[in-house]
């Protein structure tokens, strides 16, 4: 047994040899009871791990109680100082977020990621806890990777997948572990996948995509998922809605105006079918992300706005009227606003 515990132990910390770790897999795929010894193994190490943020986390806010302790032992004169600097920001922010807010440049994504993100269940596979499993079989290795966390792993396994079984969840799921590995542009390429090919999570692909997008930067693309997700979602609109008013500080989703196209490109290009929204793959089928942007501009006051999708509307062109919710407005001389259409 605790030559076992041992030899797991130096698995999961990466000590092995590339000879010991064949040798490893193969004894995780021929003997059932050293499987489960495995799975309690790695179970118990995911525990103590969050045991130990939580000790972490409980010992920043010790020293923020500390900090602020010594804080309120500031002099009379440095706290008037304070409180006159705090009014002023007051004002300044009340003034820019009355109504629209005035940028988005602002929002910290990673951090928001990092408040937001967590790794989706499987509910794919049907493997239960506890019992053998057939890792034969490329399908239950990939996801039961997934399951374990070792997402490097079930990134490889799902990849190999998606090549013989295009499906929803096998491109939900590898996007996922892109996110996990760190490779986000991978991430987005699938997660948009899902979305112009499949009904079955696309909302959870759309959520995933908007947070991946807030912690690369892309702060306009994510927004526009955002809002999509407020106004038209159901499991993820009060988080969606949530980050906008809190994070962004857009206190409402603005004033609505019909718009008109001025110009519109979709990328990369769709036949005449679209290829959106089907739910059986075919020759229509998208294998990569597939975005729509361009400008459009309000036909009362001539102010131009830029627009992103990552749910493109079929057949939209150019001299198309077509709602949109005002999301930033433009400064003058600093280019274009922000909008979402209202597909």
């Amino acid at each position: 047994m605790k030559e076992n515990l041992d030899l797991i132990d130096a698995y999961l910390n990466g000590n092995l040899e590339i000879n010991e770790m064949q040798d490893f897999d193969d004894r995780l795929k021929s003997d059932p009871e050293f499987q489960l010894e495995f799975q309690e193994a790695k179970l118990i190490k995911n525990i103590l791990r969050e045991e130990v943020k939580l000790k972490v986390l409980q010992s920043l806010k010790n020293q923020e109680a500390s900090i602020e302790k010594r804080q309120t032992i500031k002099t009379h004169t440095t706290m008037k100082k304070y409180i006159s600097i705090a009014a002023t920001l007051l004002l300044i922010v009340s003034l820019s977020y009355i109504g629209l807010f005035s940028g988005t440049s602002e929002v910290n994504g990673a951090k928001v990621f990092g408040q937001y993100y967590e790794a989706y269940t499987n509910i794919a596979s049907g493997i239960e806890r506890g019992t053998a499993v057939d890792l034969t079989n490329l399908k239950n290795r990939a996801y039961y990777a997934y399951d374990l966390g070792n997402y490097e792993e079930a990134e490889r396994g799902l990849a190999q997948l998606v090549e013989t079984d295009k499906n929803a969840d096998n491109y939900f799921y590898l996007g996922i572990a892109h996110i996990e590995t760190g490779d986000t542009e991978a991430a987005k390429n699938d997660l948009n996948v899902v979305l112009n090919n499949y009904s079955k999570y696309a909302e959870q692909a759309q959520w995933y995509l908007a947070l991946t997008l807030l912690k690369d930067g892309a702060t306009d693309e994510a927004l526009s998922n955002l809002v999509d997700l407020s106004v038209k979602g159901d499991s993820y609109k009060e988080k969606s809605l949530e980050i906008l008013k809190e994070k962004f500080g857009l206190k409402s989703l603005g004033e609505t105006n019909p718009v008109i196209v001025v110009e519109t490109t979709t990328r990369p290009e769709s036949d005449e079918s679209g290829g959106l929204g089907t739910n059986v793959p075919d020759g229509s089928f998208v294998d990569q992300r597939q975005v729509q942007f361009g400008t459009v501009v309000n036909p009362n006051n001539g102010e131009e706005y830029r627009f992103f999708n990552d749910r493109p509307i079929r057949n939209l062109k150019e001299g198309d009227m077509i709602e949109c919710i005002i999301l930033t407005r433009g400064k003058k001389g600093r280019g274009k606003g922000y909008a979402f259409l209202l597909g």
